[in-house]
């Protein structure tokens, strides 16, 4: 299945593709709001025409009424046009510091620390521990408590495993998973000190305690899961901050 009900009115839709030491994510999430579905990021266009069928049957052919995009490069933005096409002139709620340079003029701007309202849902804006790029957000739905971290969380996987969450991959290999999506992807935590990115995790995690985790580039991760991914990414910022 290429699009999973996580409960709460959220859903996660999914492709998969291969990449260095495993097999990586691009996921969109829908969420289900009194005024209509809300997108979590856009996708990748590669997987444009898979994603929008795929939105296109989870939501009985309405489409979306709203994005709430995490940051504004292609994996996470590229269909926005696209989808503006196929589903109107929807609202684009973004965090990025000057919409018009960035390509989306059309957008409501978001900042951190705001509790803002998309189509009658509730959503707060929060500042990523984990990001590749300037004006990246996280934001946690506080209807279902789904966090949704961009491009933090990640994990890659065997090619067999890209439709279950990360609890349920195979056990052999899967801290490694978590370790090669982050040594790839965000470059910058080998001069991060891993104590006070795990830190500031922790926090976030306490202050929003998550039923899901859901991440753009890995499978979600469940609450009783939490402590396992958490210990695995600890391992990880610590060997890619030794150089390992």
């Amino acid at each position: 299945m290429s699009v999973v009900d996580l409960g709460g009115g959220v859903s996660w839709v999914h492709e998969s593709f291969p990449e260095t030491h495993g097999h990586i994510h691009v996921s969109v999430y829908l969420v289900d709001a009194p005024e209509g579905a809300i997108l979590m990021d856009s996708g990748s266009f590669h997987h444009r025409q898979r994603l929008a069928d795929r939105i296109h049957d989870a939501t009985a052919g309405r489409g979306i009424g709203a994005i709430i995009l995490s940051h504004s490069d292609y994996p996470h933005s590229g269909n926005i046009p696209a989808f503006r096409q196929d589903w109107g002139d929807f609202e684009i709620v973004a965090s990025c510091g000057d919409p018009d340079l960035q390509g989306l003029p059309y957008a409501r701007r978001t900042k951190i620390g705001d509790v803002t309202e998309v189509l009658g849902r509730r959503f707060v804006v929060l500042d990523p521990p984990l990001a590749d790029r300037n004006h990246t957000t996280w934001v946690y739905d506080e209807t279902s408590r789904t966090l949704f971290v961009a491009d933090g969380f990640g994990a890659l996987h065997a090619p067999g495993a890209s439709h279950v969450d990360w609890g349920r991959l195979p056990e052999e290999g899967r801290a490694e998973g978590v370790h090669e999506f982050h040594a790839q992807t965000l470059p910058w935590l080998r001069y991060a000190d891993p104590d006070r990115v795990m830190g500031a995790l922790h926090a976030m995690l306490e202050q929003h305690p998550p039923a899901w985790i859901a991440p753009i580039h890995g499978p979600p991760i469940a609450e009783p899961d939490v402590p396992r991914y958490m210990a695995d990414l600890n391992t990880a910022l610590t060997r890619i901050a030794e150089r390992d």
